[in-house]
């Protein structure tokens, strides 16, 4: 039997950093051998993330070097040390060119009933699986993503429809709204409390922050850090607070059930008309 583990650390000087996560692998090692395990030293890989480039930083254990990797696939999903997810978006296209490929064969066999159903299961079920890291990916990575979904819609017709109108009529999403919905639904969980305990205090409400009477603070709006740079802007903590501001009130009430499909039918309603 094989266990993947994954060993999360931070901290903001690099040395006691690289001491303390050699100290924590001392204590898995040991407490694997006392279980009767053993570790794959071969296939155990650990990713630094920083803004700096040159530091050294060494991992090792039971005096076993542990190699350093710009990316780490874990779980399906493909995290780089500058976070900006293009090793994710690489591995994505070459699955969704697949996809794209069969609805392409299918197209001259089927009809447009069947074609949105296996678009919907080997298109679109790739490209929202981890769909919140792949959207705080900057725009030029995303490219590649938006022009194959484009392709993929226009299977769906036989004539030279255009994608805006083809998006509405077949009631589908572009990426960028993709991932505004599941930015909205996620902070949706986080208002209703349906998120692990973990993300209990992600968030701070402005009336937690300030007492000011003001507007957004009656309105249970969620505070809006301040950050500097544009990676920092691409964080869920800036993200999520700015687009549940923008969200209609009114919806904020709606069911667990209902809230994600009257925020898309918002999000389609946006698009031009077919």
């Amino acid at each position: 039997m094989q266990i993947d583990i994954n060993l999360h650390i931070s901290g903001k000087n690099h040395e006691i950093l690289e001491k303390t996560a050699n100290h924590e692998l001392k204590k898995i090692d040991h407490w694997v051998r006392a279980n009767k395990l053993c570790i794959n030293y071969s296939k155990s890989n650990f990713m630094f993330m920083n803004n700096h480039k040159n530091i050294n930083f060494s991992v090792s254990i039971n005096h076993h070097p542990i190699s350093k990797q710009s990316s780490l696939k874990y779980l399906g999903v493909v995290p780089d040390d500058k976070l900006n997810w293009k090793p994710q978006i690489e591995k994505l296209v070459t699955q969704l060119c697949k996809s794209c490929g069969m609805l392409f064969k299918l197209k001259h066999y089927t009809n447009i009933s069947v074609l949105k159903s296996v678009y919907l299961a080997l298109f679109h079920f790739y490209l929202t699986h981890s769909i919140l890291n792949l959207g705080r990916a900057n725009k030029t990575t995303l490219l590649p993503l938006i022009r194959l979904q484009k392709k993929a819609v226009r299977t769906l017709e036989y004539n030279k429809t255009k994608t805006t109108i083809l998006y509405s009529k077949h009631n589908i999403l572009e990426i960028p709204d993709l991932f505004q919905l599941s930015f909205v639904k996620f902070m949706y969980s986080f208002y209703n409390g349906g998120l692990p305990n973990h993300f209990d205090n992600y968030f701070a409400e402005i009336a937690a922050v300030h007492k000011y009477q003001t507007r957004l603070a009656s309105l249970q709006k969620y505070y809006l850090p301040r950050m500097k740079t544009s990676l920092s802007q691409l964080s869920l903590k800036y993200i999520g607070p700015k687009i549940w501001s923008d969200s209609p009130e009114k919806l904020k009430s709606s069911s667990p059930y209902s809230f994600g499909k009257k925020y898309k039918k918002v999000l389609l309603s946006c698009h031009t008309s077919w």
